[in-house]
């Protein structure tokens, strides 16, 4: 025995049109959320960038006015020899100090990249998920209206519907109720019944 194949989209237009313009909506919120940070990061991004090649150039100069004066401060003087190699001890701390400055820069420019696209691809994955569910809630609305019309369609031809009971999940049960109701009536006052 073949399964029935289950028909999400029966009022097309209601339903695409009622998904569509919440997810429109969800996404124009989401759109203007993720220009602010796009934005807030990519201004960050350029700043870490500059900040970066200016402590670059810094470790340059400073690196060669410190070689420079090294090279040409040679002295038997103990005090100055002292003097320089404490200058040389927090030299190599501060170049080494630079050079961590800009690594962990790089690194918050290359987290910034991937945190975009990860909102990006949440984004995404929200629109999938907010379609499926809307379609499948928007479903539980056009599937009574759609089984109300083949009854009314039933009833304008003359036949006497045979009614059956809705779905567990669907809406419209108390309008459904109320259209059993007249169906009955109309069927009863054809009868002669009162």
């Amino acid at each position: 025995m073949k399964k029935k194949r289950k028909q999400y989209l029966i009022d097309r237009q209601y339903q695409l049109k009622t998904t569509f313009s919440i997810i429109g909506i969800v996404t124009i919120i989401t759109a203007l959320i993720l220009g602010a940070i796009t934005a807030s990061v990519v201004y960050n991004n350029v700043r870490l960038n500059w900040n970066n090649m200016r402590i670059d150039n810094i470790y340059k100069i400073e690196n060669s006015i410190f070689v420079f004066l090294s090279s040409i401060q040679k002295t038997e003087d103990p005090t100055m020899k002292k003097a320089l190699m404490e200058s040389a001890t927090r030299h190599d701390e501060n170049m080494a100090t630079l050079s961590e400055i800009i690594t962990y820069n790089n690194t918050i420019i290359i987290y910034n990249k991937f945190l975009l696209i990860a909102i990006l691809v949440i984004i995404v994955a929200q629109c999938a998920v907010l379609y499926v569910m809307l379609i499948r809630k928007t479903h539980r609305v056009s599937g009574p209206i759609y089984v109300i019309s083949n009854f009314m369609r039933d009833i304008i031809d003359g036949k006497r519907p045979q009614l059956r009971p809705l779905r567990e999940r669907d809406e419209l049960k108390e309008f459904y109720e109320l259209f059993k109701e007249m169906v009955e009536a109309i069927h009863r006052r054809e009868k002669g019944a009162p």
